[in-house]
């Protein structure tokens, strides 16, 4: 059996994933693990979910089938630069038989989110942990992932804010699984308080409007891989660069009316 993979989902056309790539194959080489970009859908729920969002995300919760393969499997989101001096994950965390996740429902209220979950378990929810599946490492031969139950998956779509985090914490709670809170250096979510404090953690996940607005992400990352990397563009991939951030704009708004 393999011991590490780093994978990733990046479908379409996002300018800041080829800068996002480079960051995770960097990483990849440091810390000793393969690395998968899974570029293609392979897995649609229904027509009203066929665009890449959905596409990506249900692409997410059928990610199990690595960990026959590999011994521990790091899965990041899209939205994530890893940094030059972040530290390694699978060392930091040496515990073979856990997930480790960001516990976000101990600092966010998440209680619908929850409550959803109960209701799908059929049983009621005492505590508040709800973790965060943007970057989420699991090890060898780990069902969560595996398995997709079409109904309850079809629940959370229909009701959940995020419905495939949710999903995942459904199936974490159903299958009582060992789950260990990951440290926000490994996915540090931004606000304005430590908007400046980014560069110091190790994995910087620039989910929702946190950092700024969706919009401007690409935008945003780039110059920070640029400033964390001292990378300067060259001419062609700054003018790709333009050309496929106009392209992802005006497919964001065409969406809308979608």
């Amino acid at each position: 059996m393999k011991k590490r993979l780093i994978v990733t989902i990046m479908l379409g056309q996002d300018p800041s994933f080829e800068f996002v790539k480079r960051a995770f194959k960097g990483y990849a080489k440091k810390v000793n693990a393969d690395f998968l970009c899974i570029t293609e859908p392979s897995l649609i729920l229904n027509n009203n979910n066929n665009k890449l969002f959905f596409a990506a995300l249900f692409q997410k919760i059928s990610l199990g089938n690595l960990s026959d393969i590999y011994e521990r499997v790091l899965y990041l989101d899209a939205d994530i630069l890893i940094t030059p001096h972040a530290k390694n994950i699978f060392d930091h965390y040496h515990d073979k038989t856990k997930i480790y996740m960001l516990n976000e429902g101990l600092t966010c209220n998440r209680k619908k989110e929850l409550e959803l979950i109960s209701q799908a378990l059929g049983a009621s929810i005492r505590d508040l942990n709800y973790f965060n599946s943007g970057v989420i490492l699991f090890p060898k031969n780990n069902q969560f992932l595996k398995a997709i139950r079409i109904h309850d998956l079809e629940f959370f779509v229909k009701n959940s804010n995020w419905f495939d985090q949710t999903y995942i914490n459904f199936k974490v709670r159903l299958n009582s699984l060992k789950t260990e809170n990951m440290d926000k250096e490994f996915n540090k979510m931004g606000n304005l308080e430590d908007f400046g404090k980014r560069f110091l953690a190790s994995f910087i996940h620039y989910s929702g409007n946190g950092y700024c607005p969706k919009k401007h992400r690409p935008v945003m990352i780039l110059k920070d891989y640029c400033y964390l990397y001292n990378y300067v563009p060259t001419l062609k991939e700054q003018i790709i660069f333009r050309i496929q951030y106009i392209n992802f704009r005006f497919l964001r708004i065409l969406n809308k009316f979608l």
